[in-house]
């Protein structure tokens, strides 16, 4: 397979709470791949303080995860998509629960519309808690989908944060410890907590947003997400 270039189109797909906007991120290929195909679902943060799929954070890591290659000349599609309520997304803000079963339906869709075979799911700030409620309570129905989890600011006040989390794959944590949004300790001592324990990096001086650091978060979640497509 010879790789081309990756660009993004809208998709709108059937939703628990109605349509559901999404950016599908494909590469255009010159010959069809043998191998397994895989992508990477991204998360967005909080829709009532203004979260959507085109947050910096978000796009940024979007566009960094699709320049991989994963061997065989193979790369990751992508995925960003507006929760329920949000952008031309139907529905309503469901404090975390009914954009878990939003999430749901973007997973089914890769697997089953697009064929994918292994899930890397990620999220930012209420996206990273959507993330890792949906990677810990349906993990345990269909431990093939997610083949790694990476949660960048997880907003552990704003959900109900689990002790464990599936041992089925890695997951990585990512925070700056001058974030002025998601408390500092209150995620360091969750992680703490957890099992089995994940990758914790922590940016020193980094804010919420990452202002002046998202280069290094970027280059940082690649590496992370580039050890493991390539296991």
């Amino acid at each position: 397979m010879s790789v081309k270039s990756w660009s993004e189109k809208a998709v709108i797909l059937k939703g628990p709470a109605g349509a559901l906007d999404v950016r599908l991120g494909q590469h255009e290929v010159s010959t069809p791949s043998l191998g397994e195909k895989s992508g990477l679902i991204m998360c967005h943060p909080h829709p009532l303080y203004l979260g959507t799929m085109d947050n910096k954070v978000v796009t940024t890591l979007v566009r960094g995860a699709s320049r991989l290659e994963i061997g065989n000349e193979q790369s990751l599609d992508t995925i960003r998509f507006n929760f329920r309520g949000v952008g031309e997304s139907e529905g309503e803000h469901d404090q975390g629960r009914g954009e878990q079963d939003d999430l749901a339906a973007v997973v089914d869709y890769a697997m089953t519309e697009l064929g994918w075979q292994s899930i890397y799911l990620a999220g930012f700030s209420f996206g990273a808690g959507v993330a890792c409620l949906y990677a810990s309570n349906h993990q345990k129905k269909h431990p093939e989908k997610i083949a790694g989890l990476f949660l960048i600011a997880p907003a552990v006040h704003h959900f109900e944060a689990p002790a464990t989390l599936p041992f089925e794959f890695e997951s990585h944590v990512y925070m700056g410890d001058a974030d002025e949004v998601v408390p500092f300790d209150e995620v360091e001592h969750w992680v703490d907590l957890l099992t089995p324990q994940p990758h914790f990096h922590i940016f020193e001086g980094a804010s919420h947003f990452f202002h002046g650091r998202l280069i290094d978060l970027k280059k940082t979640f690649l590496d992370d997400l580039a050890e493991l497509t390539h296991r």
